[in-house]
């Protein structure tokens, strides 16, 4: 984690430096992939600004503290950026336990019977099999997993949509094309594009 603290009409000591470090030291337990915290201290009058801006890989949090005293400043700010984290860690992991809707529908049997349709979903449902009869069952399964707009748009857009998105691909409607195309994300970090054969 880079620590960078700036001080506006104060002197950074190395005692405040530590302080910010040791408190900020924290935070990383709380945020996956702490890349960088920013410690801004301000003195105007006898106000003492603490303001700490966290990014992480995908998350920024950002607090702000006036107190008359800049360590009061600086630990209050931490305090609010880990009441941020840890709501948001709640939040993101109540989203994972969350029960998982059933709906998928087998595929056809080459048999003339017809089965029923599977009922239509929420987008971003996630279908998990309940049974050890399902798990054993070895036809496939079709799951619906999310929607895609009907606008057409740009690659450039679409690329926007896929960094955040947190499925591992994105969907769209080609405005040049006006074909469907996928964009997914490659393990080394960049997007590939599907496109279908013309």
């Amino acid at each position: 984690m880079k620590l960078e603290v700036t001080g506006r009409h104060v002197a950074v000591t190395p005692a405040l430096k530590t302080f910010a470090r040791e408190k900020t030291a924290k935070l990383q337990k709380l945020i996956d992939d702490l890349d960088e915290v920013h410690v801004i201290l301000t003195v105007e009058k006898h106000r003492h600004i603490a303001e700490i801006v966290a990014r992480g890989r995908h998350i920024t949090f950002s607090a702000r503290e006036i107190t008359p005293d800049m360590y009061t400043s600086i630990g209050e700010a931490i305090e609010k950026l880990e009441r941020q984290a840890r709501k948001h860690k709640t939040k993101y992991e109540a989203r994972r336990r969350r029960p998982a809707a059933t709906g998928a529908a087998p595929l056809p049997a080459e048999s003339s019977e017809e089965e029923p349709a599977a009922p239509r979903r929420a987008p971003s449902s996630i279908v998990r099999r309940r049974d050890a009869a399902a798990a054993t069952d070895a036809r496939p399964r079709i799951v619906r997993t999310d929607t895609f707009p009907r606008k057409p748009m740009s690659i450039e857009e679409a690329a926007l949509q896929a960094r955040d998105s947190e499925l591992g691909f994105y969907v769209f409607r080609n405005s040049r094309s006006q074909e469907i195309n996928v964009l997914f994300r490659r393990k080394d970090g960049t997007l590939g594009l599907i496109e279908p054969e013309s």
